[in-house]
Protein backbone atom coordinates (compact mmCIF):
# COMPACT_ATOMS: atom_id res chain seq x y z
CA UNK A 1 0.00 0.00 0.00
CA UNK A 2 2.44 2.25 1.05
CA UNK A 3 4.50 2.16 -2.36
CA UNK A 4 1.19 2.66 -4.32
CA UNK A 5 0.66 5.63 -2.17
CA UNK A 6 4.04 6.69 -3.28
CA UNK A 7 3.45 6.17 -6.73
CA UNK A 8 0.30 7.69 -6.98
CA UNK A 9 2.08 10.40 -5.57
CA UNK A 10 4.82 10.59 -8.52
CA UNK A 11 1.95 10.49 -11.07
CA UNK A 12 0.15 13.28 -9.62
CA UNK A 13 3.45 15.63 -9.69
CA UNK A 14 3.91 14.32 -13.52
CA UNK A 15 0.42 15.46 -13.97
CA UNK A 16 0.66 18.62 -12.35
CA UNK A 17 3.84 20.26 -13.61
CA UNK A 18 4.44 18.46 -17.30
CA UNK A 19 7.66 17.37 -15.72
CA UNK A 20 8.35 13.64 -15.74
CA UNK A 21 11.87 12.96 -15.11
CA UNK A 22 15.03 13.98 -12.86
CA UNK A 23 16.17 16.44 -15.15
CA UNK A 24 12.81 17.81 -16.06
CA UNK A 25 11.66 18.26 -12.59
CA UNK A 26 14.53 19.68 -10.62
CA UNK A 27 14.10 23.66 -10.75
CA UNK A 28 17.18 24.36 -8.92
CA UNK A 29 18.06 27.70 -10.59
CA UNK A 30 15.29 29.40 -8.70
CA UNK A 31 17.95 29.09 -5.89
CA UNK A 32 20.02 31.52 -7.97
CA UNK A 33 17.69 33.85 -9.06
CA UNK A 34 19.86 36.62 -7.88
CA UNK A 35 23.15 35.97 -10.45
CA UNK A 36 22.82 38.68 -13.64
CA UNK A 37 23.61 34.81 -16.06
CA UNK A 38 20.96 33.03 -14.77
CA UNK A 39 18.55 36.50 -14.67
CA UNK A 40 19.85 36.82 -18.72
CA UNK A 41 19.26 32.65 -19.09
CA UNK A 42 15.36 33.21 -17.78
CA UNK A 43 15.18 36.05 -20.98
CA UNK A 44 16.85 34.04 -23.75
CA UNK A 45 15.39 31.70 -26.07
CA UNK A 46 16.26 27.58 -25.86
CA UNK A 47 17.53 27.92 -29.46
CA UNK A 48 19.92 31.02 -29.71
CA UNK A 49 22.17 31.18 -26.84
CA UNK A 50 23.91 34.58 -26.56
CA UNK A 51 28.15 34.67 -26.85
CA UNK A 52 27.58 35.78 -23.19
CA UNK A 53 26.57 33.36 -21.83
CA UNK A 54 28.53 30.72 -23.74
CA UNK A 55 31.46 32.46 -22.41
CA UNK A 56 30.31 31.93 -19.16
CA UNK A 57 29.75 28.42 -19.41
CA UNK A 58 32.92 27.80 -21.07
CA UNK A 59 34.85 29.84 -17.99
CA UNK A 60 36.00 27.54 -15.69
CA UNK A 61 37.03 30.44 -13.64
CA UNK A 62 33.12 30.66 -13.00
CA UNK A 63 31.52 28.70 -9.87
CA UNK A 64 30.62 25.16 -11.60
CA UNK A 65 26.88 25.42 -9.68
CA UNK A 66 26.10 28.74 -11.01
CA UNK A 67 26.84 27.78 -14.56
CA UNK A 68 25.02 24.61 -13.93
CA UNK A 69 22.22 26.70 -12.96
CA UNK A 70 22.22 28.41 -15.91
CA UNK A 71 21.88 25.71 -18.00
CA UNK A 72 19.10 24.70 -15.44
CA UNK A 73 17.35 27.83 -16.28
CA UNK A 74 17.53 27.80 -19.71
CA UNK A 75 16.09 24.57 -19.29
CA UNK A 76 14.05 21.73 -21.96
CA UNK A 77 11.75 21.81 -24.36
CA UNK A 78 9.91 18.00 -25.36
CA UNK A 79 11.28 18.47 -28.85
CA UNK A 80 14.58 18.95 -27.56
CA UNK A 81 16.99 21.70 -27.62
CA UNK A 82 20.32 22.76 -29.57
CA UNK A 83 21.78 24.13 -26.31
CA UNK A 84 24.67 20.96 -26.29
CA UNK A 85 25.58 21.38 -29.53
CA UNK A 86 26.09 25.31 -29.53
CA UNK A 87 27.94 25.21 -26.36
CA UNK A 88 29.88 22.10 -27.72
CA UNK A 89 31.14 24.22 -31.22
CA UNK A 90 31.84 27.06 -28.65
CA UNK A 91 34.23 24.78 -26.50
CA UNK A 92 35.65 23.10 -29.65
CA UNK A 93 36.52 27.12 -31.25
CA UNK A 94 37.34 27.84 -27.81
CA UNK A 95 40.24 25.05 -27.12
CA UNK A 96 41.11 24.70 -31.05
CA UNK A 97 40.14 21.16 -31.41
CA UNK A 98 38.11 19.07 -34.20
CA UNK A 99 36.75 16.36 -32.29
CA UNK A 100 34.60 15.47 -28.58
CA UNK A 101 36.79 13.28 -27.99
CA UNK A 102 40.03 15.84 -27.71
CA UNK A 103 37.63 18.59 -26.61
CA UNK A 104 37.41 16.00 -23.32
CA UNK A 105 40.99 15.48 -22.31
CA UNK A 106 41.15 19.43 -22.59
CA UNK A 107 37.97 20.48 -20.33
CA UNK A 108 38.69 20.91 -16.60
CA UNK A 109 36.41 18.59 -14.58
CA UNK A 110 33.60 21.69 -13.78
CA UNK A 111 33.24 22.79 -17.46
CA UNK A 112 32.84 18.99 -18.47
CA UNK A 113 30.30 18.59 -15.69
CA UNK A 114 28.53 21.83 -17.29
CA UNK A 115 28.86 20.41 -21.18
CA UNK A 116 27.49 17.16 -20.09
CA UNK A 117 24.70 18.97 -18.46
CA UNK A 118 23.73 21.21 -21.46
CA UNK A 119 24.23 17.97 -23.69
CA UNK A 120 21.66 15.60 -20.99
CA UNK A 121 18.88 18.86 -21.09
CA UNK A 122 18.90 19.11 -24.83
CA UNK A 123 17.59 15.80 -25.48
CA UNK A 124 16.38 14.18 -22.01
CA UNK A 125 15.26 11.18 -23.80
CA UNK A 126 18.57 10.06 -24.63
CA UNK A 127 21.37 10.65 -22.16
CA UNK A 128 23.42 7.91 -22.48
CA UNK A 129 26.23 10.24 -24.52
CA UNK A 130 25.74 12.31 -21.34
CA UNK A 131 26.02 10.30 -18.73
CA UNK A 132 29.38 9.26 -19.76
CA UNK A 133 30.69 12.37 -20.39
CA UNK A 134 29.75 13.25 -16.71
CA UNK A 135 31.49 10.00 -15.19
CA UNK A 136 34.32 11.76 -17.43
CA UNK A 137 34.20 14.94 -15.19
CA UNK A 138 33.50 12.71 -11.91
CA UNK A 139 36.78 11.30 -12.96
CA UNK A 140 38.82 14.40 -12.93
CA UNK A 141 37.08 16.10 -10.10
CA UNK A 142 40.06 16.25 -8.43
CA UNK A 143 38.82 19.08 -6.28
CA UNK A 144 36.03 17.19 -5.16
CA UNK A 145 33.45 19.62 -6.19
CA UNK A 146 30.09 18.29 -4.69
CA UNK A 147 28.50 20.68 -7.81
CA UNK A 148 30.07 18.08 -10.77
CA UNK A 149 29.05 15.35 -8.85
CA UNK A 150 25.78 15.69 -8.23
CA UNK A 151 25.01 16.55 -11.45
CA UNK A 152 26.44 13.20 -13.26
CA UNK A 153 24.33 11.43 -10.43
CA UNK A 154 21.60 13.49 -11.64
CA UNK A 155 22.11 12.32 -15.38
CA UNK A 156 22.30 8.69 -13.67
CA UNK A 157 18.83 9.31 -12.10
CA UNK A 158 18.30 10.33 -15.87
CA UNK A 159 19.14 6.78 -17.19
CA UNK A 160 17.14 4.59 -14.61
CA UNK A 161 14.12 6.40 -15.19
CA UNK A 162 14.16 3.81 -18.08
CA UNK A 163 15.64 0.69 -16.38
CA UNK A 164 15.61 0.86 -12.36
CA UNK A 165 13.67 3.33 -10.52
CA UNK A 166 15.40 1.64 -7.16
CA UNK A 167 18.49 3.27 -8.34
CA UNK A 168 17.01 6.80 -9.15
CA UNK A 169 16.89 8.17 -5.32
CA UNK A 170 20.08 5.69 -4.46
CA UNK A 171 22.59 7.29 -6.80
CA UNK A 172 21.95 11.33 -5.68
CA UNK A 173 21.73 10.23 -2.18
CA UNK A 174 25.33 8.86 -2.12
CA UNK A 175 26.68 11.71 -3.42
CA UNK A 176 24.35 13.58 -0.83
CA UNK A 177 25.82 11.88 1.89
CA UNK A 178 29.45 12.10 1.20
CA UNK A 179 31.43 13.53 3.45
CA UNK A 180 34.69 13.97 1.22
CA UNK A 181 32.92 16.16 -1.07
CA UNK A 182 33.40 19.73 -0.97
CA UNK A 183 29.60 21.81 -0.98
CA UNK A 184 29.72 24.28 -3.38
CA UNK A 185 26.32 24.79 -4.40
CA UNK A 186 23.58 26.56 -2.25
CA UNK A 187 21.60 24.55 0.25
CA UNK A 188 18.26 25.97 -1.17
CA UNK A 189 19.53 24.14 -4.75
CA UNK A 190 20.38 20.90 -2.90
CA UNK A 191 17.11 21.33 -1.03
CA UNK A 192 15.05 21.92 -4.83
CA UNK A 193 17.05 18.85 -6.22
CA UNK A 194 16.05 16.36 -3.54
CA UNK A 195 12.80 17.78 -3.21
CA UNK A 196 11.36 15.87 -6.76
CA UNK A 197 14.54 12.75 -6.00
CA UNK A 198 12.81 12.05 -2.54
CA UNK A 199 9.67 10.22 -4.28
CA UNK A 200 11.77 7.58 -5.30
CA UNK A 201 13.17 7.06 -1.92
CA UNK A 202 10.66 3.88 -1.65
CA UNK A 203 11.66 2.06 -4.32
Amino acid sequence: MKRLLTSIALLLTFIASWADSPLTSTHFAEAYSDHEMVQMANEMMQYDMPTTLLNFLADKSQPVDVRLAVINKVGWNFNGTSMGAQLGEYLMGRYNVKTEKKLVKKLDAGTLAVYAYARAMSDYFNVTAASELGHMAVNKNKNKSFSVALISALIDAQVYLDSDWSMIYKVVANVLHDGSLHLDMRQEAIDNIMDYINLYSEY
